[in-house]
């Protein structure tokens, strides 16, 4: 009868596997029985405001690089000379009118995350998706690089294991960055970007 339990245990009777819902302190996170992302929740904090010049800023801080992505995405309608910043511990997430922007490097390895379904190995990333006025941000990193100040140009990385899409720094060749979501180290590779500015080419 050996052979008959496990039919019973391993075939059609066998337990389906079941959507998972993850939360940790103001972020929710629903993954489908395929492990695939469905919905993050994340309730923000306020933004304290200063203005420097002509520029105005609104800041706050996150417990995640997740938070942070996900509340930046979901502000619209970014006026000219106005930043959005979220300190993490992992690193500061900008976004303005044209896109994502760091000013520092974010942490690229050892992402801890609360929202892994499993300890994966690398994975190779779905895609590198543009995100706001490419051609802008692309212009505004090359600029910034040749006054000596930190700068790199961000794509939307889409998560092989999950299918979050996380604003992460880039380089030209290959690379690997840790999905924001689920912690995955995804691999990827960008063809060098080569801007023309008044005071010579600057490659990105």
């Amino acid at each position: 009868m050996g052979w008959l339990s496990n039919i019973f245990k391993h075939g059609d009777n066998a337990e389906p596997k079941k959507a998972v819902q993850k939360t940790k302190g103001p972020v929710s996170v629903q993954y489908g029985a395929d492990g695939k992302l469905q919905s993050i929740d994340v309730k923000q904090n306020a933004w304290a405001s200063r203005i420097n010049g002509n520029n105005k800023y609104f800041t706050q801080n996150a417990g995640s690089l997740l938070a942070a992505s996900e509340i930046l995405k979901k502000i619209a309608n970014i006026p000219q000379l106005t930043y959005y910043q979220i300190d993490t511990p992992d690193g500061t997430l900008g976004r303005d009118i044209n896109g994502f922007y760091t000013t520092a490097l974010l942490k690229t390895a050892g992402l801890k995350t609360d929202f892994s379904l499993k300890k994966n190995e690398i994975v190779a990333s779905q895609s590198l998706l543009d995100f706001g006025n490419m051609m802008m941000n692309q212009s505004t990193v090359a600029m910034l690089k040749q006054t000596g100040q930190y700068a790199k140009l961000i794509l939307m990385m889409k998560c092989g294991q999950c299918n979050y899409e996380s604003p992460v720094e880039t380089e030209a060749g290959d690379f690997t960055r840790q999905c924001y979501c689920c912690g995955t180290a995804n691999k990827n590779n960008r063809m060098a970007i080569k801007v023309f500015m008044q005071k010579g080419l600057v490659e990105l």
